[in-house]
């Protein structure tokens, strides 16, 4: 079944249409959106929620903590637009902390898809391995750039970019422009969190430089996650963080991604001299 907040997709207007007695919108009320799913998780249903970031989370973060990853009930909740995919409906509506706020939960994955392929194999993913999750799709990403052995969601990330010594670890937008670019690095793509811990250092034998960038706050993302695995893994290798840090404050306009991105130096031109450096 699945649970919408009032938010209208025309993607899901099939759906609808077809399996009327599958579908429900509570309306503007995330957390009543988690709660409903809960209630049919625990009724033997597969429940997805699914509403316009950053709201599923932020204002549904209660029900999220305390039903979900609490009583570890497999309910998938969905979020249309991640990060800045939606600046030009302002800051309100820019989904620039999520990363950093789910990390701070047990028992929930979080998936950013890079390319369809993650997608697409999300479906089965959801439906053979239920669990609590988080996913966030960006619009803004289309097309495939993984095949589909190369998509595990236990190990949580792809590795594309042959034997550099430095390593651009990212997810989501920036992993696929990175992907699309064929930049000379070795590139972690991040896609399912927490990742095996394991093999990600193992990826990071032989590297000398590490990049990390994401189109989210600095605090508690996957730079942050990426220097918590060092520390505890022993390891010591320069890192440099891109991410949006807003140090002048936040955006007081409407304004759209490829701007803001621009204003945080978050860009393909800085990232390529991040690398070559």
């Amino acid at each position: 079944m699945i649970v919408s907040s009032d938010l209208g997709a025309p993607s899901l207007d099939d759906f609808r249409r077809d399996f009327p007695h599958r579908f429900a919108n509570v309306g503007i009320a995330e957390q009543n959106a988690i709660a409903v799913a809960a209630g049919l998780s625990m009724a033997g249903k597969i429940a997805i929620t699914y509403g316009l970031n950053p709201f599923p989370l932020t204002r549904g973060f209660d029900h999220i903590r305390n039903i979900m990853a609490s009583l570890k009930l497999p309910i998938t909740v969905t979020g249309l637009k991640a990060g800045t995919a939606t600046a030009e409906a302002g800051f309100s509506h820019m989904a620039l902390e999520n990363m950093a706020l789910l990390r701070t939960l047990k028992n929930i994955q979080i998936v950013n898809p890079s390319d369809e392929t993650i997608s697409e194999k999300l479906v089965a993913e959801i439906m053979d391995h239920p669990k609590p999750r988080y996913v966030q799709f960006d619009p803004f990403i289309t097309g495939k750039l993984y095949k589909a052995d190369e998509v595990d969601f236990e190990k949580g990330f792809c590795v594309s970019g042959g034997k550099s010594n430095v390593a651009v670890i990212s997810y989501g937008i920036w992993a696929y422009k990175v992907k699309s670019a064929g930049l000379d690095a070795k590139l972690i793509d991040c896609f399912s969190l927490p990742l095996d811990t394991g093999s990600f250092l193992n990826e990071l034998k032989g590297v000398e430089k590490i990049i990390t960038i994401e189109d989210g706050i600095d605090s508690g993302g996957i730079g942050s996650m990426t220097l918590e695995i060092m520390n505890d893994a022993g390891i010591q290798i320069p890192l440099k963080r891109m991410s949006l840090r807003f140090e002048g404050g936040y955006p007081a306009k409407f304004t759209d991604r490829n701007e803001i991105f621009e204003n945080e130096g978050l860009t393909m031109l800085n990232l390529e001299r991040a690398v070559q450096v």
